[in-house]
């Protein structure tokens, strides 16, 4: 796997993308001057195989085999979908929150007891709601090998979350990776790029630093 390879190819495809002057708002609160949006790969065939290629080229290095594929809803479902079959192994999917109507669950799928499950998700920010996935999906007796990520951006508190829950990590692209490759290619300034690492070093605090709270 090469980390570069990814991470151009999720800039052309602008599944992630760079505005130090007009950052973006995440859900959490957090300001940033980067956004990732995985699902573009899902309409992109070409980049699509190489990202699930890149899936099974990770899985095929592990040292313990999965006998379940996880993805976390919405956004990794495709891919969670796409490795699975890949193995011919079986899916399952964890919600964000409890369904509100039948059964509500929240991990949809057949789970048995002592099963390796291994999730794929499509961007780790701080963690958060992977590590709540791997919770519920826990709570079925099974054993959760790791997850495997397409790209990160390689918070302090992504890596204390997966640290504190003892659970292993696989990224194909992050956030220095990419602005290593906007550099080369002349996108991003070396101000600029100062400015971005900057976030990355204390991301709740970059936006009020910067003026833009």
């Amino acid at each position: 796997m090469n980390r570069k390879t990814i991470a151009e190819l999720l800039l052309d495809i602008k599944a992630v993308t760079i505005n130090v002057e007009a950052p973006y708002h995440y859900s959490s609160g957090i300001i940033s001057p980067i956004y990732c949006d995985n699902r573009l790969i899902i309409s992109c065939l070409e980049e699509r195989k190489v990202i699930v290629d890149t899936f099974l080229e990770i899985i095929d290095t592990l040292d313990t085999a999965p006998d379940v594929i996880a993805g976390t809803a919405t956004a990794a479902i495709p891919f969670a979908a796409w490795v699975s079959s890949r193995l011919d192994l079986p899916m399952v999917y964890a919600r964000s929150g409890q369904k509100g109507y039948g059964k509500e669950h929240r991990v949809e799928g057949t789970l048995t007891a002592g099963q390796k499950v291994l999730f794929t998700e499509d961007l780790v920010t701080t963690g958060g709601g992977v590590l709540k996935a791997v919770e519920d999906v826990i709570k079925f007796d099974v054993d959760v090998i790791g997850v495997v990520t397409i790209f990160e951006y390689g918070l302090p508190a992504a890596t204390e979350g997966f640290g504190k829950a003892d659970l292993p990590k696989w990224s194909m692209a992050d956030f220095v990776t990419v602005l290593d490759v906007m550099s080369e290619r002349g996108e991003l300034s070396d101000d600029d790029r100062e400015i971005a690492m900057d976030w990355q070093s204390d991301p709740r605090a970059w936006g009020g630093k910067m003026g833009f709270e």
